[in-house]
């Protein structure tokens, strides 16, 4: 594989990235909250983590995309 081909495949990896790691911090807000605090906030910590999830994925892979275009 050429080295643009494994950056290209970095590009969706960024994006899933982020969006499996903003469900897992989203995961563990919620537990955390009615584990140690006794408040139930369960989805909202995930969704909301979810969305930053999203954005980020999607900033990171942008940057990937411009770097691939030089």
């Amino acid at each position: 594989m050429k080295p643009k081909d494994i950056s290209a495949m970095s590009v969706g990896l960024n994006l899933l990235g982020g969006i499996i790691a903003g469900l897992l911090v989203g995961y563990f807000v919620d537990y955390a909250m009615e584990e140690w605090f006794g408040v139930r906030t369960s989805p909202w910590g995930l969704i909301f983590f979810f969305f930053i999830g999203i954005v980020s994925g999607f900033r990171n892979a942008y940057r990937d995309m411009k770097r691939l275009e030089e």
